[in-house]
């Protein structure tokens, strides 16, 4: 089999390079007698044969493929590796961390009771910022994708974002995403929102323990990864993981749809339901307080945009496309702190160093700030109440074992993943919001129906 190379740089991927871990996806070079990993693979097919190293060949080749650019990659990375330009890259993400803190706030979708009451579809806040956020990004990946100054960004971005699905097949992919929609419901909270939680200082403090339970997820999940691997693992890897490459069609053409579908659910959603009459009490009747950061609450479609324009901040800084479940897995694996104790999990080993780990640990405490800051402007710092401490720590549990058991949370999958027309992201968002439905019917009937709990704050 031909030798490997680094080519890009996306979490599920990655090995060590120098003091530093460097997140790659694969692709096989040109063997010494003039043929590809491609040929060869071609040439056992025709020939009946077939073995493991072949398959390991196939596997790598799916991670990525069409790549002939290795040795500028390399010498890009190298480059990557300068502190300043390190610093700066970290600091665009922290930057970008406190717009969608803000934007979280102001949109009142971090609210408990706005997760939650979503999930069984009485109010609509949470999947109008969703929608409008899918749309915005979506459209932003489709201009880049057709600038030629920036198309081999957008490209290298997506070859990465697909390249953690080798080994993740449908079955996989849609257990994970019903737990992290059970984990919403249950923790009223997705690995995004938890962070507004915070900065917003949610039931004085609750959402702490959401994140420790995230934390705690995160790590048990990485023990775990031999074990789904292969016994989990599809039989034989996926040919085509895009949208565009079963359907002949432009990405473009299909960026197009799906942001007028997202745009055209959101005007009926609002039409129907508008906003302001699906907040809370104690916000609503401060609607027409302030102005832009002083106003205690703006309009999903607004928050949602500002989120959705985020994607660019994220792809021209980082090359990569917005994400949050990773940072966990970042903070989790500094436990591992000696040489033996990384050899217990290899999984959380490769999360622990790289600009390709801890920019959105930047992005993520960035959004803490954000939220602070835009609730502190709108005097509505521990306005919120929270739920209880053992819904917050099991459900973060859920959420994040989950959105690692699927390779993606609500912003991976539901914002990025769709965005690049990645087809198991559609699969682990509808999954999502099948296990949040179902999870929470579940606790609504103990609530109205037997009267063992208050659904809004158990």
């Amino acid at each position: 089999m031909a030798g490997h190379k680094i080519s890009s740089d996306h979490p599920e991927s990655k090995l060590t390079n120098g003091n530093s871990f460097t997140r790659v996806a694969w692709t096989d070079t040109t063997q010494s007698n003039g043929t590809t990993g491609i040929d060869e693979l071609q040439h056992s097919k025709k020939n009946g044969k077939s073995s493991e190293k072949k398959d390991i060949s196939s596997l790598d080749l799916e991670m990525q493929r069409g790549n002939d650019d290795n040795s500028e990659m390399i010498e890009a990375q190298k480059d990557d590796t300068r502190w300043w330009k390190v610093l700066l890259k970290l600091t665009c993400c922290f930057l970008a961390g406190i717009v969608f803190g803000i934007a979280l706030e102001k949109t009142r979708v971090f609210e408990p009771s706005s997760i939650r009451y979503q999930f069984l579809y009485q109010k609509w806040i949470m999947l109008k910022v969703f929608l409008a956020a899918m749309g915005t990004g979506t459209l932003c990946f489709a201009v880049i994708a057709h600038i030629p100054a920036t198309k081999h960004i957008f490209e290298k971005a997506r070859r990465a974002y697909y390249a953690c699905f080798a080994t993740k097949g449908v079955l996989v992919v849609s257990i994970g995403g019903f737990l992290l929609g059970a984990g919403m419901d249950l923790s009223a909270a997705c690995p995004a929102m938890v962070l507004a939680q915070v900065g917003a200082w949610v039931g004085n403090g609750q959402a702490l323990m959401t994140v420790f339970g995230c934390l705690v997820g995160a790590f048990c999940y990485g023990f775990c990864v031999p074990f789904i691997d292969k016994y989990m693992a599809p039989k034989k890897p996926y040919e085509k993981h895009l949208v565009d490459e079963y359907v002949n069609w432009p990405f473009g053409v299909f960026a197009a749809i799906l942001a007028v579908c997202c745009g055209g659910v959101l005007f009926v959603l609002e039409w129907f339901f508008p906003w302001e009459e699906e907040l809370e009490e104690a916000v609503r009747n401060r609607t027409g307080e302030g102005q832009f950061m002083t106003a205690i609450a703006w309009p999903p479609y607004i928050g949602g945009i500002l989120i959705g324009l985020l994607q660019l901040a994220i792809i021209f800084s980082v090359v990569d496309t917005m994400g949050g479940s990773s940072s966990y897995t970042t903070i989790a694996s500094q436990v591992l702190v000696t040489k033996r104790m990384e050899s217990w999990s290899p999984y959380l080993t490769k999360f622990k160093r790289g600009v390709g780990n801890w920019w959105q640990v930047m992005y993520v405490c960035g959004a803490i700030v954000g939220a602070l800051i835009s609730a502190i402007c709108s005097n509505s710092l521990a306005m919120v109440p929270g739920i209880g401490l053992v819904s917050s720590f099991f459900g973060g549990f859920l959420m994040l074992f989950g959105a690692r058991f699927g390779s993606g949370c609500t912003s991976g999958h539901g914002l990025s993943g769709t965005g690049i027309l990645a087809l198991l992201s559609f699969v682990a968002v509808i999954m999502m919001f099948v296990g949040g439905t179902c999870f929470a019917f579940f606790f609504y009937a103990l609530d109205v129906g037997a009267g063992l709990l208050d659904y809004k704050t158990f």
